[in-house]
């Protein structure tokens, strides 16, 4: 008998509404996260004595390290609950590219306009300077690069590329333009 392989799932959900090509794309789950879970809790710990034993008797260091601690509880507890509940949602029309980024439903959305948006692709992932850039489809926006969808993979990236081009007139890169000031001429 002939063992047929099913064909991989996309990560992303693409629908046709009212306000333009909607496509959400869950965050990725990773056994990873069960250390900073781990560590979230250890951490909090710490945290709990460090202000009991502020309360008894006071200590600048000890402020000052309360401070890194709230720090440190909300950036892994965002990067839990993002990699738990997160979404990203790009909803595309003729006149804007709106970025939502989500976590349980709540979240900040950004928009673009389409005519000044240039130069729609797929970036591979790239290590730059002790920091890793996932993969992302991205644009270029005025002087700066837009990213979105992240960690996806190169085949599902270029699907949503085809829907969000069917959708959006977004031209390719145009030249760039030659500066009028010459220092020296060459002979």
């Amino acid at each position: 008998m002939l063992n047929l392989a099913q064909p991989f799932p996309t990560r992303a959900t693409v629908s046709e509404q009212v306000d333009g090509l909607r496509i959400s794309i869950p965050s990725k789950w990773s056994w990873s996260l069960l250390f900073p879970a781990a560590w979230l809790c250890g951490w909090t710990v710490g945290g709990v004595a460090a202000g009991l034993s502020l309360f008894r008797r006071f200590s600048f260091f000890v402020c000052f390290w309360l401070v890194g601690w709230a720090v440190g509880e909300v950036v892994v507890g965002y990067m839990i609950l993002y990699a738990l509940g997160g979404r990203e949602i790009i909803v595309a029309n003729s006149e804007t590219l709106t970025c939502r980024k989500q976590i349980f439903g709540l979240g900040w959305a950004r928009s673009y306009r389409v005519v000044e948006m240039r130069n729609l692709r797929f970036q591979r992932a790239e290590s730059a300077s002790n920091r890793r850039i996932p993969s992302r489809i991205a644009f270029d926006y005025g002087a700066g690069t837009v990213g979105f969808a992240a960690d996806l993979d190169e085949t599902e990236a270029a699907q949503l590329l085809s829907r969000i081009r069917q959708r959006c007139a977004i031209p390719e890169a145009s030249a760039p333009q030659q500066s009028g000031i010459k220092f020296w001429q060459p002979r």
